[in-house]
């Protein structure tokens, strides 16, 4: 359904029509014509044109904007911003027609005259032009414009945002008093309120640098951004976000380029009271992105904070960006999706990154997840992994405070089967920040692979508490393996968006026994995993020829998780000696899978055979070996002086 005001027969209008300039707005048939032509324009714009013209010549507080164009609704103040800015570039509007009135609102600043009748008597003589102050534009590019790629249009442009940038200061209505009480907060993306997509890569830098800074709290819940990122539309119902991720406070924010000046606004607001608790605007050079990144962080740790209740921050810094082109090329990379082709995408930038500045942590942080992706799901294999190891140690070392690299760390550990360590670290995590939901997922995570599912999930559920109600897809194995299907969905991508969420969605499916609609995922298009084909293609009953040409390409992984589910997959097919092959290869590489072979229905064509009792065995001792050594090396930490 489209968004653009529906065109009437023009023939219907018999209402009030406004005349302005070149311009006329139909109040029946609510459509603006200028110079005659029908403009392509969304309600919201023309409702806030509408209330200008009611009080043509007076200005029109901002407040009243948003009483009258978004009614009972909590919304950001970058959505008037957003209303105002489609308005005038319909218009061809250089800040003569729609004037700003610095922290006040808006007001027409040309005659307007009203025809009951629907056509004009008369012609309106153009009001002469208010002044725009011009300055002329060398031709050489500002550090800003060599970051960002591009280049002003001259100095109109400019003046119009310019012009613009006051819509940002106030807009929520309410009383600002600070709240006392911290509680869960979701930071959700920044507005691009100067609607230029080469500015677009800050809108989740921005709300992930916020993030970041208050996720050192103690006693604070942050919503991660892979659960808020999708509340990126300006005119969200804030109450329904906070309802939808379990928080009653919401920080939001908008940014826009002004002149030589980036301006961000930040508000933190009570859904609960349908207030603001707190907002603050700070300018910063455009062309200084690191100056962006000082004042967002001490903004994040003072002010906000405050408002927020919270009083106590973990005694944790990090070293500061300290080169302005490495800066921006973390900071796009950080925009870019989570799967293989970005990922490669987002390594590149990386790479350019901690060449310029390597003595900054966080971008060697996102280089090891990059790689660790790239491994998993790219196709980049042991040589990624062996980088992503590298660029956790760098981040370590350049940081030896950070809990991040640590929990990188844990997971490979657990992947290449030192179970017994990756515990001592993931346990570690969570004594020192119990409030941080990854270190409860890392924990889930070493205790699933030790079969210690019950402990798993739930670290999985302290998880969900302290983050959002979907997070860290691979809960959706705990709760599998533990045979809850409809827990183990909570954790995968409803819209199948990722391959992982694909890969996950068919082996929860068939495990329910839904079939046909596993089949209508179709298999993930991950290297080298094509045993999903062979999984699809059983499900599909397909012929036995076709299965067994499939199963003979099955391939071992180097994460022995994947060769249980790739052991499941060929006994579900039939596939005996292969499936216990790959399962006994899953056991010795201390992914024990016990107890879940025995919960699993992928199983049930081959558990009676004897081959399969003596890999259960082996499952049991590799559990058991596990549970004993954890104890003991925790016992040994905690009788030392």
């Amino acid at each position: 359904m489209s968004s653009v005001a529906p065109k009437p027969n023009p023939g219907q209008s018999r209402g009030c029509v406004w005349w302005f300039g070149e311009c006329s707005f139909d109040e029946l048939r609510h459509e603006l014509r200028v110079r005659g032509q029908a403009a392509e324009l969304e309600a919201k714009p023309l409702e806030v044109l509408h209330q200008l013209l009611l009080r043509a010549g007076e200005v029109v507080r901002k407040e009243d904007l948003l009483d009258s164009v978004w009614p009972g609704v909590l919304v950001v103040d970058a959505s008037l911003a957003t209303a105002v800015s489609k308005l005038r570039k319909v218009l061809g509007d250089d800040d003569t027609i729609i004037k700003t009135v610095p922290k006040l609102g808006y007001r027409l600043a040309v005659p307007v005259r009203r025809d009951f009748s629907g056509y004009p008597t008369t012609t309106n003589a153009a009001a002469p032009p208010l002044s725009v102050v011009a300055m002329p534009h060398t031709g050489a590019s500002s550090a800003w414009e060599r970051l960002l790629g591009w280049r002003f249009f001259g100095w109109a442009a400019v003046a119009v945002l310019v012009a613009g940038i006051a819509v940002g200061l106030i807009a929520f209505r309410g009383v600002y008093k600070p709240s006392r009480i911290p509680g869960p907060v979701a930071v959700l993306p920044f507005q691009n309120a100067s609607s230029n997509p080469s500015l677009d890569y800050l809108r989740l830098a921005l709300a992930d640098q916020v993030a970041t800074t208050l996720s050192a709290a103690r006693s604070l819940s942050i919503r991660p951004l892979a659960a808020t990122g999708k509340y990126s539309d300006s005119s969200l119902d804030l109450q329904k976000v906070s309802r939808e991720l379990s928080v009653k406070r919401i920080v939001t924010g908008h940014y826009m380029l002004a002149g030589e000046q980036l301006q961000i606004t930040m508000e933190a607001v009570d859904t609960d009271e349908n207030r603001v608790v707190w907002r603050d605007t700070v300018n910063v050079p455009a062309n200084s992105l690191l100056a962006m990144q000082e004042q967002l962080a001490a903004i994040s740790h003072g002010k906000l904070a405050r408002s927020l209740g919270i009083t106590d921050f973990v005694k944790e810094t990090e070293p500061a960006p300290t080169n302005e082109e490495a800066y921006e090329l973390y900071l796009r990379s950080m925009a870019l999706e989570w799967d293989p082709v970005p990922d490669k995408q987002a390594i590149e930038l990386l790479r350019r990154s901690v060449q310029l500045d390597p003595s900054y942590p966080p971008a060697w942080g996102a280089l090891s997840l990059r790689y660790y992706r790239d491994a998993r799901f790219g196709g980049g294999g042991l040589a990624m992994l062996q980088l992503s190891d590298a660029a956790a140690e760098r981040q370590l070392a350049l940081d030896p405070g950070a809990p991040e690299p640590v929990a990188e760390l844990a997971i490979h550990r657990t992947e290449r089967g030192e179970l017994v360590k990756a515990h001592q670290q993931a346990t570690q995590l969570v004594r020192r920040r119990p409030d941080n939901a990854n270190n409860h997922h890392v924990l889930s995570y070493v205790l699933r692979y030790g079969g210690s599912l019950e402990e798993a999930g739930r670290e999985c559920d302290m998880v969900v508490l302290l983050a959002a109600k979907v997070v860290w897809g691979s809960c959706s194995t705990t709760f599998m393996e533990l045979g809850n299907y409809a827990r183990a969905k909570d954790f995968i991508r409803k819209d199948l968006s990722s391959e992982w969420s694909k890969a996950h969605a068919i082996e929860v499916l068939l495990r329910e026994g839904q079939g046909q609609e596993a089949i209508k995922i179709g298999p993930p298009q991950i290297p080298h995993w094509g045993s999903y084909k062979m999984l699809l293609a059983c499900a599909a009953h397909e012929s036995e020829p076709q299965i067994k040409s499939l199963a003979a390409g099955v391939e071992i992984d180097d994460d022995p998780e994947v060769n249980y589910f790739f052991a499941a997959h060929l006994a579900y097919c039939g596939q005996t000696s292969e499936a216990l092959r790959l399962l006994k290869h899953a056991i010795d590489g201390h992914y024990c899978s016990y107890p879940a072979m025995d919960l699993d229905p992928f199983f049930n064509k081959i558990r009676t055979t004897a081959e399969f009792a003596n890999v259960r065995a082996a499952g049991i001792a590799c559990h058991d070996d596990f549970v004993a050594d954890r104890e003991q090396a925790h016992n040994m930490a905690f009788s030392q002086p």
